[in-house]
């Protein structure tokens, strides 16, 4: 297996940690980064949730090669991927990112690692996604290989430094992209507008996700996404994910059990109806998105309120 580094993202979910442990030792997955997040302080029982982490961490014995990093404290999920991606990227160069919540097929990380040397110096492709929620009827690409996209998937995915250096947190080009640049990106007026309100949220710490900076690094830069054909991974996040709101609209594709062959040959090529599919199921980018997008920025607002106040009663 190639020494590309793998970068485990935890906090408090043993149960789930566990359950990602044991499918990379079944593929024996080496050189791993193990980072879990600090407990935060005002939670009750937080600290021994996530020492019970830790300690699964401790306890990889099928490699010699891991590197273990625990946060004293509490940085939350989009701090604690960015420095954590960061520190990864600039140590080694390229990194694979798996949160604890995915369970990864046979074939992921040889997919992510044939995709990351194949692809090292194509500067038009950014990200290399390892989850993959198109069925294969709204899909305008044939067979299992890669192809092309504007939307990564965050859970089990790889990139370069080359690409990561331009990570923008501050979501510059985001709040100042005109209607007109966004339309060009995700093909309608309406995308456009969802895309608008999904960045206000981001901007304004309703939502604290990386994951949208990331998009809209790579967006200002016109880069792509290289996403599989196939489904490579399994995400139990649904249930407790830190920003998961509604349920998914959407069934997740079985996980491919063929031929690695078969999914790293082919010349990628965009799959302008795969995302036309994924604008419009998984980012509602329609006129319903739009006035359910209202509603959802309440409920995150409220959240975010009702944060503050526990942290300041605990203070």
């Amino acid at each position: 297996m190639s020494d590309t580094p793998i970068l485990l993202l935890a906090y408090n979910r043993a149960d789930k940690f566990e359950r990602l442990l044991a499918s990379l030792r079944a593929v024996r997955a080496e050189n791993l980064i193990v980072c879990v997040d600090g407990p935060k302080a005002h939670v009750p029982g937080d600290a021994e949730r996530v020492n019970a982490v830790r300690v699964l961490a401790e306890s990889v014995d099928w490699t010699d090669k891991v590197d273990l990093t625990f946060r004293p404290e509490n940085l939350g999920l989009r701090a604690n991927v960015v420095a954590s991606v960061t520190e990864a990227t600039e140590a080694h160069g390229r990194v694979i990112v798996i949160e604890d919540d995915t369970v990864p097929g046979r074939d992921m990380i040889p997919f992510l690692e044939a995709m990351l040397d194949r692809f090292a110096t194509e500067t038009h492709i950014e990200h290399v996604s390892g989850y993959h929620l198109v069925p294969p009827q709204h899909s305008g690409v044939a067979g299992a290989g890669p192809r092309l996209s504007r939307y990564p998937e965050s859970y089990a995915w790889a990139t370069w430094q080359r690409a990561w250096s331009g990570y923008d947190d501050n979501l510059t080009w985001a709040m100042n992209a005109t209607v007109s640049d966004l339309q060009r990106i995700v093909g309608s007026r309406v995308g456009a507008l969802r895309w608008k309100q999904n960045f206000a949220d981001a901007h304004a710490g309703r939502i604290s996700t990386w994951a949208y900076r990331w998009l809209a690094s790579m967006w200002s830069r016109d880069a792509w996404v290289l996403s599989p054909g196939v489904n490579l991974a399994h995400y139990a996040g649904h249930d407790d994910g830190t920003h998961t709101v509604l349920s998914p609209k959407w069934t997740e594709l079985p996980v491919y059990d063929g031929d690695l062959a078969g999914i790293v040959t082919g010349n990628p090529e965009p799959d302008v109806t795969a995302d036309k599919w994924v604008g419009q199921t998984v980012f509602e980018e329609n006129l319903y998105g739009l006035t359910r997008g209202v509603a959802i920025s309440a409920v995150l607002e409220a959240r975010k309120r009702a944060r503050a106040r526990r942290v300041n009663r605990s203070r």
